[in-house]
């Protein structure tokens, strides 16, 4: 074929794979985490962070089974991130991979704060005996947090993988494309004419046959993208207003907390993506309470956590176990412990089932806790494939 012909048809085929890869993917399996909003007032089946990406935004619905009829224990979260810069969502930019120009071979590397972007708010409205009285009365409680990953640090192989997989999807695209079209009489016999409507309608063609043998290239772009990073540090927080009668609502709990978390793959390919981890985190907690006791009466107090987890991943389940210490300031001998075990189950697309069973909180003796609840996710978080970095 003349030169003219191979030059016309690589124009073509750019204007065609950008057209193509302009279409955007669905960033696959993303959590619908347990809320900041839950966890200040210990309605959460566990307390301590999981490394993952939240949804655009999700809602859960718990119920001890202490619980008497329909459940009252109700949360909302929303990312920010979903919702805000579209046009900025590209894969590499999603999992923070970007090229280090300084390093010889301009490398590619992971940029370990941005996960930042995916901080997650959330809301919640719960019934539950706050208050250490004799009473044994439920209050109605509204609280508000935040969660954020600052760090998350990924095996060294998993950038320069990732985009590989992606310059691979493009380089294939226009490979196939190209090998079919130069074999078609109509379309050489357009290029030598120069039409370029009949040219630009059979790469339409080719493209849209092609698009099925992409498809595992594609699952294995996505299933890149889901995987968790090796190291990750979490903070969070939260504010609690307890009503305490039909028109009085005061300040219940304010709490910070972080979680240091570490994911070891059960799969120790590293050209394979993971789906099952083991899991061990260490948590801790400073933590407000304007209803602790002391020598018998309430009062206000300062508290402390620590705590830890091991956990199993085998997708679509987890299941572990997590214990946490706290210590109230007000009076040294006010101590308690949490001790769970629990399980989370994908039952089917951004639905999941999970529950708790083992001893909770209490400020004069431990109390069984036996929750379960269903969390639904909303949004098609899209992404584009487009956008190769800039090579060196």
């Amino acid at each position: 074929m003349p030169l003219y012909k191979h030059l016309l048809i690589g124009l073509l085929m750019m204007g065609a794979s950008h057209q193509l890869f302009a279409q955007e993917t669905t960033a696959d399996k993303l959590s619908i985490p347990q809320t900041s909003a839950f966890k200040l007032v210990d309605v959460s089946p566990t307390l301590i962070e999981s490394p993952a990406t939240p949804k655009a935004f999700g809602v859960s619905v718990l119920q001890s089974f202490a619980g008497d009829g329909w459940p009252q224990n109700y949360t909302a979260q929303f990312t920010p991130y979903w919702w805000a810069l579209p046009k900025k969502r590209d894969v590499f930019r999603f999992i923070g991979v970007k090229r280090d120009t300084s390093h010889p071979a301009a490398a590619w590397k992971m940029q370990p704060f941005s996960a930042l972007q995916f901080t997650n708010i959330s809301v919640a409205f719960i019934r539950k005996d706050m208050i250490p009285d004799t009473s044994g009365l439920s209050q109605k409680v509204f609280s508000i947090g935040f969660h954020s990953t600052l760090v998350r640090a990924y095996r060294s192989s998993y950038a320069a993988r990732l985009h590989a997989l992606v310059d691979t999807l493009t380089q294939k695209q226009q490979a196939d494309i190209l090998d079919a079209v130069s074999s078609d009489p109509a379309y050489d016999a357009a290029v030598t004419s120069g039409d370029t409507a009949t040219i630009a309608r059979i790469l339409r063609q080719y493209t849209a046959r092609k698009n099925e043998a992409l498809t595992s290239l594609m699952t294995r772009v996505k299933n890149q993208l889901t995987e968790k990073p090796l190291f990750q540090w979490d903070v969070a927080g939260a504010y609690a207003t307890y009503g305490i009668a039909d028109t009085t609502w005061k300040t219940g709990r304010v709490g910070v907390w972080t979680t240091l978390s570490l994911n070891t793959p059960l799969n120790f390919d590293a050209a394979v993506p993971n789906t099952n981890y083991l899991s061990i985190a260490a948590y801790g907690r400073y933590m407000y309470d304007a209803y602790a006791l002391e020598k018998g009466m309430v009062t206000g107090s300062n508290s402390f956590d620590l705590g830890g987890r091991l956990s199993f991943e085998f997708d679509p389940i987890s299941f572990g176990v997590e214990a946490v210490y706290r210590k109230y300031a007000v009076d040294e001998h006010l101590k308690s412990q949490r001790v769970v075990g629990y399980a989370n189950y994908r039952i089917a697309k951004n639905v999941y089932i999970n529950g708790a069973f083992g001893n909770d909180f209490g400020l004069d003796k431990s109390r069984i806790l036996a929750i379960f609840g269903i969390s639904l996710g909303f949004g098609n978080e899209k992404l584009d494939l487009g956008q190769l970095p800039p090579l060196p």
